[in-house]
């Protein structure tokens, strides 16, 4: 463990930006969630109908799970427990990977290990500055949840389990790194593990077999029930499992060479047989994508799984009444379930998109590029190679998940599909903006695409409570999507075409900006 402290300094100087801002907007938007249900829900009569009309809502049960109290308190658990977990565990898998696996694909690993540093003592302190940074923007929400009137030992509990979200896939994170070479990969792996875990949670409250909760750390997170009986001894699910996948982290990490993985990178024929740039993009990409279709198309059965009957068990006059109030009188209730679940797993797509997008400037980054456009290569070239992936990428996987899920639930593969692919246009508004950032800001490219596709989580969740509306509710590209499957737009060709064309020009602007600057490699 020789130079952990200093390596934790190291990563926070690196990343003090990211962590402040996640720490504080974390911190924070409890108490304005519980200032918002106390001004919206001012009596216990409005809080027991906003409660009643929830539980009967599958696409609410899927997404943040029951309702266990109809309390102030109960409901801001409620509205952030699952997204705070599902926000948190992203960016834990993100610092996590770069810098475990990142550093040692850039080679700055190697360089720091021939000072006074461990074996473990990178790891470690990856480790030690996400689990604080998670603990501490837990801590911080109690303050102001308490000045709202809240118990203070339910808010502790609440904000435990916020950073309970996030240790446990920093967790994650820390095995994946162990197993690949590519920092993609370990990224894609993480990530498309948390997606099955947050699939898991949903399929257990939507589809009544609770004890699916159990199997993920999303239901570890709401089961602790804070305001409502205040479950302490759930966290020590978290705990053990933290420690045992940290513990697992750290015996893999002996067991490799420095800069490879537990899986052994296959070698390639004696003679080469890449064609040109595109061909070693597509062997840069293949398992990432891989990876991710694998995990989509799972999480599509699942939701399959979870929609199939609802419309005939939860048939009730209320649940009637809510289909044809967002979908039309012959909305079915299935089709409004897979309409709210698929808005959030289109952000998840976009999240893998990114992934994409953004492997030229690791390259770039790492070096590989200049050694590469040193050849009869054009820089043009170059960046497209990658981007074609960041743009076939997300189709492949919005169609393998709708086409899983379409199979599960009513057999109709193409209507649901259809309804998938209508998010596409939103992911490649997400690559247009890190293609751009890739041109122009190239060393803040990956820290400021990651954030604004945050920001877009943020203003979605904020605009649910009417905290956010309007123009700003408007920049999100997902908010543009039309609901297929709700007949959500008399002519869904004009939002769709938008949103391709600002992709579009985004795009070509940062290649624009690509072919006049100079490589920025890493420093």
């Amino acid at each position: 463990m020789t130079g952990t402290w200093t390596l934790i300094r190291l990563i926070m100087r690196r990343d003090r930006v990211l962590l402040l801002v996640w720490i504080a907007i974390s911190a924070a938007l409890p108490a304005g969630i519980a200032s918002s249900t106390t001004t919206l829900y001012a009596d216990q009569a409005a809080r027991d109908s906003f409660t009643a009309a929830s539980m009967s809502n599958p696409a609410q049960l899927a997404t943040r799970g029951p309702i266990y109290d109809a309390s102030v308190g109960g409901l801001t658990a409620w509205t952030l427990g699952s997204s705070l977990a599902l926000i948190g565990g992203l960016i834990s898998i993100l610092v996590m990977i770069r810098h475990t696996r990142g550093e040692e694909e850039t080679g700055r690993r190697e360089l720091l290990s021939s000072g006074v540093v461990g074996r473990h003592a990178p790891l470690a302190a990856a480790l030690a500055v996400v689990l604080t940074a998670n603990l501490l923007l837990g801590l911080l929400a109690v303050p102001a949840l308490v000045g709202n009137g809240l118990p203070a030992s339910s808010s502790l509990l609440f904000g435990l389990s916020i950073a309970a979200g996030g240790w446990a896939f920093a967790a994650v994170a820390a095995v994946t790194a162990q197993l690949t070479a590519a920092s993609g990969t370990a990224r894609g792996i993480a990530i498309a593990a948390g997606a099955l875990l947050f699939a898991l949670r949903s399929l257990a409250d939507a589809g009544g077999i609770a004890w699916l909760a159990w199997l993920s750390p999303f239901g570890w997170v709401r089961l602790t029930k804070p305001y409502a009986g205040d479950q302490w001894w759930v966290l020590e699910l978290v705990a053990v499992f933290v420690a045992a996948l940290a513990a697992a982290a750290f015996a893999l990490s002996t067991r490799r060479d420095m800069a490879g993985g537990l899986v052994p990178a296959r070698p390639g024929p004696a003679t080469g047989a890449l064609s040109g740039s595109f061909g070693l993009a597509a062997r840069l990409h293949r398992d990432t994508l891989a990876g991710f279709a694998i995990g989509f198309g799972l999480m599509g059965a699942l939701l399959g799984v979870a929609a199939r009957g609802l419309d005939a068990q939860l048939d009730t006059p209320q649940l009637r009444e809510l289909a044809a109030t967002v979908g039309g009188a012959d909305a079915r209730i299935s089709d409004v379930f897979f309409t709210f679940v698929m808005y959030v797993l289109s952000q998840l797509v976009a999240a893998a998109a990114l992934v994409s997008a953004l492997r030229a400037r690791g390259e770039e980054a790492a070096g590989r590029a200049e050694l590469l456009l040193s050849s009869p290569v054009g820089r043009l070239r170059w960046g497209l190679s990658h981007l074609m992936f960041a743009i076939v990428g997300p189709a492949l996987l919005l169609a393998v998940l709708g086409a899983a899920a379409g199979l599960g639930y009513d057999g109709d593969m193409v209507r649901v599909t259809a309804a998938t692919l209508a998010y596409l246009p939103a992911v490649w508004v997400m690559i247009g903006i890190a293609t751009l950032l890739f041109g122009v800001l190239p060393r803040l490219a990956a820290a400021v695409s990651w954030t604004v596709l945050g920001l877009f989580l943020l203003v979605d969740l904020l605009a649910e409570f009417k905290l956010a509306g309007g123009f700003v509710l408007d920049l999100s590209p997902f908010v543009h999507v039309p609901a297929m499957l709700l007949g959500g737009a008399s002519s869904p060709v004009m939002p769709l075409l938008g949103l391709t064309v600002v992709a579009g020009a985004l795009t070509a602007a940062g290649l624009a900006f690509l072919r006049r600057r100079d490589l920025a490699p890493s420093t």
